[in-house]
């Protein structure tokens, strides 16, 4: 790779080598013999000097400015898409956050990415995802005047600064149908199916210099992707607040996980065929020294976010499992044990072969594991989900959808899951059976599940009327307050222990 790059200055040098020998010499010559005069002859040797510096110092000026000009290029520009990169928007908005406040001018610097693009590569290959990004920049200079700034700062995030002569309402309507129409103002299947998200923030309303801009442009991103991604946002004050406020928690979760302090509750599921306790899901809680204790989706969506999410499932499962031995509940007394699985941690196989290792570990009087998957982010990646399902039901172990019925899957698509059990949301059981629409839902999602051969757990069951009216229609595990709320372990046993006492009538 060295020699490819640095053998063009040898053959430079060489050239200049053979020329100027050449010119020396046929010079002196013809000089020689067009002047026999030897005033005459010095006179004409300073002038072919002179020519020969002149002649030099214009090759070299033009080959400097040749290779000066493909080292800027290679610097600056981005080879794939052939937008400006990261360091040429850098110093482009570092110019223009001096030049603005001297000349009291006002602009927009936006940071857009493209949703979900790891998936994309994962799924379909780095050479598609190239293709898309190729595909977006171009896109960005077809919809925007060559007023626009426009850079590819790096993977699939683009950059923008906006012309200082828009007013910020002009400035905004913009940005915000640009978001909307990148990618749905093209024929191509591979745009069409991909989002885009976008963060904005306001010279000099917001911030005063390069890296400040970058960094509110980069909160109001995030705070675009955690609304639900595929819209745009613009950076206010809150964003901040809100931002050192997660860091702090994310801080203090961290620790946690260190720790390991969480504590695990169990909410049982009770059988109405057999009036028996047929299983348990476990409920991970955190108490902050602080703030009391933290709402689970609160501090669950966080760790999955922050990267801890791997983390705090291997101790969910690892106390779970020993909590279980050491109160002696086996799964004579408790045959099945639900616990919850995000999907970034099903689809990372390090993490996974981990839990499948310290469940095999465990006795075979133990309850049986079960993983509980949401419908929404089971159906959001189900190729990569469907392969990773299928891979550990083979291994022996068995999955769950949570959530049943917020997913909007469809018949086709659940049916290629390897579930064991699907769980109906709590808010389709709430207003049974007064809510005609939650009856009818509830009434096919069992249908639905009986034609598919699904155990069926009702979660949030709450009065007696929502449970006759669920067992009426096929389905026998409840799981809510109306039989049990969630407890500690201790409370478990002695729960199963009575019921174990008590004779079924």
């Amino acid at each position: 790779m060295r020699h490819r790059f640095t053998r063009p200055a040898g053959r430079i040098a060489l050239t200049y080598l053979v020329i100027a020998l050449l010119w020396i010499a046929f010079s002196d010559r013809a000089a020689e013999a067009l002047f026999s005069d030897s005033q005459l002859l010095n006179r004409t040797q300073t002038l072919k000097g002179a020519l020969f510096v002149l002649a030099t110092a214009l090759l070299l000026y033009a080959l400097m400015h040749r290779t000066l000009h493909r080292i800027e290029v290679a610097v600056l520009e981005d080879s794939l898409t052939g937008l400006p990169n990261r360091l040429a928007f850098t110093r482009e908005l570092t110019l223009r956050c001096k030049t603005g406040l001297a000349r009291d001018q006002r602009f927009t610097v936006t940071l857009m990415d493209i949703d979900h693009f790891t998936d994309l590569n994962d799924e379909q290959g780095h050479s598609r995802g190239d293709e898309l990004l190729i595909l977006v920049g171009r896109q960005l200079r077809r919809l925007l005047n060559k007023d626009w700034y426009i850079a590819h700062i790096g993977g699939d995030e683009f950059g923008l600064l906006s012309p200082s002569g828009l007013s910020i309402q002009e400035t905004r309507e913009r940005l915000d149908w640009l978001q909307n129409r990148v990618m749905r103002s093209h024929n191509n299947d591979l745009m069409l199916s991909q989002t885009l998200s976008a963060g904005s923030c306001e010279f000099p309303k917001d911030a005063r210099t390069d890296r400040d801009m970058m960094r509110q442009a980069d909160m109001a991103l995030s705070r675009a992707k955690h609304q639900g991604r595929d819209r745009h946002s613009f950076y206010h004050e809150e964003l901040k607040r809100t931002l050192l406020e997660r860091l702090s928690l994310a801080k203090d979760l961290r620790d946690a996980v260190e720790r390991e302090a969480f504590t695990l509750v169990y909410q049982p599921q009770w059988s109405v065929s057999t009036t028996q306790w047929v299983g348990a899901e476990v409920l991970v809680r955190w108490h902050h020294p602080d703030r009391g204790w933290v709402p689970p989706d609160q501090f669950i969506a966080l760790a999955e976010r922050e990267g801890m999410i791997h983390r705090v499932t291997k101790c969910v499962v690892e106390k779970a499992l020993a909590e279980l031995k050491q109160a002696g509940l086996g799964r004579d007394a408790l045959p099945s044990l639900s616990i919850n699985l995000s999907h970034l941690t099903l689809l990372d196989t390090n993490t996974m072969t981990l839990l499948r290792h310290l469940i095999d570990q465990r006795s075979n009087t133990l309850p049986k594991v079960m993983f509980e998957i949401t419908e929404t982010a089971t159906m959001e990646n189900l190729d990569r989900t469907l392969s990773a399902m299928q891979s550990w039901r083979q291994r022996g172990v068995d999955f769950s959808i949570d959530d049943f019925g917020t997913g909007y899957s469809s018949l086709s698509r659940l049916k290629l899951l390897p579930l064991k059990e699907l769980k109906i949301d709590r808010s389709f059981i709430m207003d049974l059976p007064g809510d005609q629409n939650d009856a009818v839902i509830t009434q096919a999602i069992l249908a639905m599940a009986k034609t598919l051969s699904l155990n069926v757990v009702a979660e949030g069951v709450e009065t007696r009327e929502q449970s006759d009216f669920l067992r009426a229609h096929g389905c026998n595990i409840m799981q809510g307050y109306y039989y049990a709320k969630p407890m500690p372990i201790q409370e478990l046993n002695v729960l199963l222990t009575q019921a174990a006492n008590t004779p079924v009538r």
